[in-house]
């Protein structure tokens, strides 16, 4: 590589790492000796019930849903959780979260099966594209399901259905989903703001539905002010109602996408910056470092939603408040636990569990701190840990915190319940177990998939 080129690189590097800010080893120490405090049944699971596994840790799962609750129960009068399962639809999550008199959030006639099946009295079923099969199921179940319409031609479709249905006394109730402000894959979802009012008086008329709400979905929020300006744009919506129209609704829906409160954490390559140094070489040797985007914690969250709900004033500050945390939830709920089978030199060491239980290569995006549980320290050193599928993607990471590493030990992959078991995949090797600790004991909750 020139060296002219080289200068520039590194000036690029150094203009934009605002972007991306410096994650501090005293925020990855705090983390990891929270880690290390679960060594002792970390490592009594896996000697029990061997690696690979999932371990569901159900004190965290309450702890962060109860968490959720508190904090926006301070500043909301009306406030309900849907979790949102596709987050992570392992089932004992998903009925330890019912079990607590929570609602779930659905997005397929699978998800809405395992939700009625877990007894669950409060679902609401968005996502778009729904089946004729799938809304079905949801007017047979309407007395525990609230339907989110995605379009006009989805609501022509429910019409059609319900009048095929014998309803008795019990109507269907219903809201609308509204765009946000997003443009081009995230122009799928729901019906523009501005039509609105003309759908929504539509279906007033609708024998059989009952319209209540509105919802809107913000996604990757790092903070509360998408929210705060689709609770202005919705404010504006509803003024379009006429006021008989206006006081037909109950709740309004302001969706998921709270980021946990720690950050998005990266890999160098994965700034702007690193970005932009892979494209001008893809050679280019990043030095062992970590970047991060900060979140806000929820209490902002709470308190800049409210007041924006309170600024809209009736009915907007007098309805219902749905919420549909899915990540923020499950994150802390779920750790991968894997073993060193092949250390093959003292830089490459080859674990019994790969990629497939995530479902996608995540380490190549985010970084996540391998934590050697059987030479636990907070020392960082630089080692390849690859996973065992036939594949040169499959890898965890390139550094571990430990004091070495060694054929035989047990590697900890922390916080991986969102968007992983959901998506985990019998791609080469089979899927993992899932043993569950309830705080006091351990049991296996879900077997290996066999071969």
């Amino acid at each position: 590589m020139p060296k002219s080129l080289s200068y520039f690189t590194g000036l690029f590097s150094m203009l934009l790492s605002n972007r991306a800010s410096v994650l501090a080893p005293d925020l990855i120490r705090t983390y990891l000796r929270s880690m290390l405090s679960k060594r002792d049944v970390l490592l009594e699971s896996v000697r029990r019930f061997s690696t690979p596994q999932y371990f569901f840790d159900e004190p965290a799962l309450a702890a962060s849903l109860s968490r959720f609750q508190e904090v926006f129960s301070k500043h909301l009068g009306r406030f309900r959780i849907f979790y949102a399962v596709k987050s992570n639809s392992f089932r004992g999550l998903c009925k330890h979260v019912s079990d607590a008199g929570h609602g779930l959030d659905v997005s397929s006639g699978v998800e809405l099966s395992m939700a009625l099946s877990l007894g669950c009295g409060h679902i609401l079923f968005s996502g778009p594209a729904k089946t004729d099969a799938e809304l079905s199921l949801a007017i047979q179940n309407r007395d525990k399901v609230t339907l989110l319409m995605d379009s006009a031609g989805e609501m022509e479709r429910v019409a059609g259905l319900i009048q095929d249905s014998d309803l008795g006394d019990v109507p269907l109730k219903v809201g609308f989903r509204l765009r946000g402000q997003h443009h081009g894959i995230w122009g799928k979802f729901g019906i523009p703001p501005e039509r609105f009012p003309t759908l929504f008086t539509r279906a007033l008329t609708i024998n059989g539905l009952d319209p209540q709400g509105i919802q809107f979905h913000t996604s990757w929020n790092m903070g509360p002010e998408a929210q705060v300006k689709m609770i202005e744009r919705v404010g504006a919506c509803v003024k379009a109602l006429p006021e008989s129209s206006q006081r037909r609704l109950k709740f309004l829906d302001v969706g998921g996408g709270y980021w946990p409160e720690r950050g998005e954490w990266l890999n160098p390559q994965n700034t702007i910056s690193g970005k932009l140094l892979q494209i001008l070489d893809p050679d280019f040797e990043f030095k062992p470092s970590h970047y991060y985007h900060p979140a806000r914690p929820l209490e902002v969250f709470a308190r800049e939603i409210s007041a924006a709900l309170r600024s809209q004033g009736t009915p907007l500050s007098q309805l219902e408040i749905f919420m549909e945390p899915g990540r923020w939830i499950s994150t802390p709920a779920m750790h991968v636990l894997i073993k060193v089978v092949d250390k093959k030199e003292a830089t490459v060491a080859i674990a019994d569990g790969g990629i497939n239980l995530l479902g996608w290569e995540r380490p190549l995006f985010e970084f996540t701190p391998l934590l050697n549980l059987t030479r636990p320290s907070l020392r960082e050193f630089p080692v390849r840990v690859f996973g065992n599928l036939c594949t040169p993607l499959d890898i965890w990471g390139t550094s571990l915190f430990g004091e070495g590493v060694e054929n035989g030990d047990i590697l900890l992959v922390p916080d991986q319940g969102s968007y992983t078991y959901s998506l985990r995949q019998s791609f080469i090797k089979p899927i993992a177990r899932v043993v569950r600790y309830d705080g006091n004991s351990l049991s296996e909750a879900q077997p290996e998939q066999v071969f």
